[in-house]
């Protein structure tokens, strides 16, 4: 059990205690840990897990350091904001014993009991875009776990800053590993609980999403696109509007269009009608903070390339 955080010890502190509560007990912890100046390790120590520091500074890093630290044969990655029903390791133990050629299993992440409306609201993305991805897309760095051998093949590249797992299994699933995203096996994990946390979170996705393209351009879709695209559309609508307004009204009418359409889109898949009056107010911050980040990534240099060759290369060896 690898648990990357950095200065979160008072949810760690629920995560471990509910690791206590597992049917299976043939499982090391191992805590790794950015440096935390709170109370993180005396956390980690009360709880009996073994602590190890990463230096790279990205959840990547840490999970890498957490797979060539770790003992088992079976790695299970959690977050540090989770809590397990009593039968989650042991599921995953029978599922890797029962299955040879099995190399990576995960599920989902479901909100807690006592969730606000707003992370309530947040929940209904995922239940909407869920059931249209590959399963190796689907797979949750929260609830995942691997056979060590897949982590000899192909390992976390340190350097990224985000959506590392997404990375990480797209090199596993070209390879032809089997990976098994199984729906019935979930974690509770937090959501943002704010506009603000939403904005932050989404903002490093959108710029950590080019990292993952510049290293992967055929992972390029629309949602990388559509960001580039908009914002030349709406400097060329500031610039017409001194001459007229229609440039302005159409370009209202389409962001209208899209943020109307989209909302109703997620409210019909994941049929949570009453989360209608957020969900609206809440794609609009998620699509921009997403887009601003993909502008921002673009605008950044973009030496990773090189670099991950050298901290990652084919394989996942170093």
């Amino acid at each position: 059990m690898i648990i990357p955080t950095r200065n979160h010890a008072t949810l760690l502190e629920e995560c471990l205690s509910s690791l206590s509560r597992q049917t299976f007990r043939d499982f090391e912890v191992v805590v790794v840990d950015g440096h935390s100046t709170d109370g993180t390790a005396e956390v980690a120590k009360r709880h009996g897990a073994r602590l190890v520091y990463e230096d790279y500074g990205t959840r990547a890093g840490a999970c890498r350091v957490g797979s060539e630290q770790a003992r088992g044969e079976v790695l299970v990655y959690t977050d540090d904001d989770c809590t397990f029903p009593p039968d989650w390791l042991e599921r995953i133990h029978r599922a890797f014993s029962e299955d040879p050629e099995l190399m990576v299993y995960g599920g989902e992440d479901v909100i807690p009991e006592g969730s606000s409306y707003f992370e309530r609201t947040l929940y209904q993305f995922d239940l909407a875009k869920g059931s249209f991805r590959h399963p190796s897309l689907r797979l949750r760095g929260c609830n995942v776990a691997y056979r060590r051998e897949a982590l000899r093949r192909e390992n976390f590249n340190p350097l990224l800053k985000g959506i590392e797992e997404t990375e990480l299994h797209y090199r596993m699933a070209r390879r032809g590993m089997k990976m098994v995203f199984d729906p019935s096996l979930f974690v509770y994990h937090r959501r943002r609980s704010g506009f603000l946390s939403l904005f932050r979170r989404m903002y490093s996705n959108g710029r950590d999403r080019v990292q993952v393209v510049r290293l992967h351009p055929e992972l390029l879709s629309a949602m990388d696109l559509l960001p580039l695209l908009a914002l030349p559309l709406t400097l060329v609508t500031l610039l017409l509007l001194p001459l007229s307004s229609l440039p302005l009204l159409l370009w209202a009418g389409a962001a209208l269009l899209y943020f109307l359409g989209k909302s109703f889109w997620v409210v019909v898949r994941s049929r949570g009608f009453r989360y209608w009056p957020l969900l609206l107010p809440v794609l609009v911050v998620r699509e921009l903070s997403f887009g601003l980040g993909v502008v921002r990534g673009r605008l950044g240099k973009g030496p990773l390339r090189e670099k991950a060759g050298e901290a990652c290369p084919a394989g996942g060896r170093r």
